[in-house]
């Protein structure tokens, strides 16, 4: 009787062993060898510099790929090899969509390096090395002798007034030059008007204040002399 019972929950043991084979192995084939969770569609969001082709081509995802078959974590390291790219993330949407979300570093500034332009971001970050690029105003008065594309340029981040200044002037399109002279920096604009600060500490207030004055001035039709703010005092304009 009790060798009876055992042989039927061994039997019962045995078909739910199998059938569970069963199902693991359909499983697998939809995961794997069935069109279902192919890669159908690359989302790229976030790109304004780098062209979303590339950031696809850096992923290493291709659309017919297996999306079970996408590490994350080689993705990630593979896109943030370019200078360009701050940070990324993947999403992925089974079943066969993959969003890439890509953080472009703000390309701010240049610096002359021998014929040639270094392109820094706000994070005092070398980016780029080009041509001279107009929209870029160009930092005067800091020499640099090496650096690393993609790593952070000393001689920038360690002058705490230019590296607070940096992301307060992007994407502002006024400036043509910043130049540095121990504690005074002057923002040369392209109207012909320059702003003159030195010994300040609260940059992000006066250079507020004074781009107000800067257009204030334009609409008035001056386009040349200096707004010479010292010391947080208030700033006066020499023609």
């Amino acid at each position: 009787m009790m060798e009876k019972r055992q042989f039927r929950i061994k039997k019962r043991f045995g078909i739910l062993i199998f059938i569970l084979l069963i199902i693991a192995i359909i499983l697998y084939i939809i995961a794997f060898r069935s069109s279902l969770f192919d890669v159908k569609k690359i989302d790229v969001y976030g790109t304004k510099t780098i062209d979303k082709d590339d950031i696809i081509k850096m992923s290493g995802i291709a659309t017919g790929s297996n999306i079970f078959k996408i590490n994350k974590s080689v993705v990630i390291k593979s896109i943030m090899k370019d200078p360009y790219v701050k940070d990324v993330s993947v999403n992925i949407l089974y079943p066969s969509k993959v969003e890439i979300k890509i953080d472009e570093r703000k390309v701010v500034a240049q610096l002359n390096y021998k014929n040639k332009y270094l392109y820094i971001d706000t994070d005092c970050v070398a980016v780029d090395l080009g041509d001279y690029n107009d929209k870029l105003p160009l930092i005067k008065g800091i020499n640099i002798e090496k650096f690393e594309i993609g790593s952070n340029v000393s001689k920038i981040s360690n002058n705490k007034d230019i590296a607070k200044l940096l992301p307060l002037i992007y994407n502002k399109n006024i400036y043509k030059a910043i130049t540095v002279n121990g504690s005074k920096i002057t923002l040369e604009t392209k109207s012909g008007i320059n702003i003159v600060l030195e010994n300040v500490d609260d940059l992000s207030y006066y250079i507020k204040f004074s781009e107000k004055i800067l257009d204030d001035l334009e609409k008035k039709g001056y386009y040349s002399g200096n707004v010479l703010i010292v010391s947080d005092g208030n700033p006066v304009y020499m023609p």
